[in-house]
């Protein structure tokens, strides 16, 4: 009885092999029973990289990322555009596409800023999120152009929403900001959170989560306001130069290096914030 059990056992092993054999031979594949995506850009993907610009201030060595909003203006970070003129400001699309801008107007306490171009920005603009509720561990994506890379498309960095902290501002207000497991650098400042379930944007970012102590960094500022000791001519991005001192020299290369140091926690600002500032504009979110 055992010995018939192990033949027809056999014989069924033989032609469950035979039967996969010719249907690969059919199909040219083998079928599996769940396919597994690893796309982690969503399928709104390519709209946020035509929506999401380069934005150089070159007079101030200063870069991020913007993106654009259905109104036709652009939301950034305000502190890349802090304390610059207007003309100072380009942005630059996917196509390579540059922009001049007539107008900024930024909120330092909620880190964003709207930008005007000069001419009407034919591209597909982001959605912001009607939704005001976010379950932390929620997958989400950023885009932006980090330092160091020169590329037209944004790239990508996925993460999860890990949190909330409060951050002190320039003022001494406290405002709230996401915590994401998500790598940001220098800039990524300004670039759009995106739920990836939606495609639409839950956040602006704002800064690597790089806490630096109080004494240290008016140690820096001190550096910075040196005028005095050897002087060294600077050539900015934009090809002009400038006297700086020993002093600022020091600054200079102590800030690039804390700004080279990689991270994969940031804070982004708050969904209710940026309704909140567009709104202050008067621009529906």
């Amino acid at each position: 009885m055992k010995k018939t059990i192990f033949l027809l056992s056999i014989v069924c092993l033989f032609v469950i092999v035979i039967s996969n054999a010719i249907e690969v031979a059919a199909n040219g594949a083998i079928t599996v029973s769940a396919p597994m995506t690893t796309d982690l850009s969503g399928k709104h993907g390519r709209l946020i990289t035509q929506s999401t610009f380069r934005i150089l201030v070159p007079s101030k060595n200063r870069s991020g990322t913007a993106f654009l909003h259905k109104s036709g203006k652009v939301i950034t970070a305000a502190h890349i555009v802090k304390n610059c003129l207007s003309k100072d400001v380009i942005l630059v699309d996917y196509r390579k596409h540059s922009y001049k801008i007539t107008e900024i107007v930024s909120n330092s306490e909620y880190d964003l800023a709207l930008l005007t171009s000069e001419i009407k920005i034919e591209t597909p603009s982001l959605t912001i999120s009607p939704s005001d509720t976010f379950l932390i561990g929620a997958q989400v994506t950023t885009w932006g152009f980090p330092s160091g890379y020169y590329g037209l498309v944004p790239l990508l960095s996925v993460g999860y929403l890990s949190g909330i902290d409060t951050v002190k501002t320039d003022s001494g207000k406290l405002m709230k900001r996401w915590v994401i497991n998500a790598a940001f650098n220098r800039g990524n400042s300004g670039g759009p959170l995106i739920n990836i379930e939606d495609g639409t944007v839950i956040g602006v970012v704002s800064s690597k989560l790089a806490p630096i102590p109080a004494y240290i960094k008016s140690a820096i500022e001190a550096l910075k306001n040196q005028k005095s000791g050897i002087l060294y001519t600077k050539t900015m991005t934009d090809g002009t130069t400038e006297k700086v001192s020993e002093g600022e020299i020091i600054a200079d290369v102590l800030q690039h290096l804390r700004n080279q140091t990689q991270l994969v926690i940031g804070h982004t600002v708050l969904l209710e914030d940026i309704k909140e500032f567009l709104k202050q504009n008067g621009l529906e979110p």
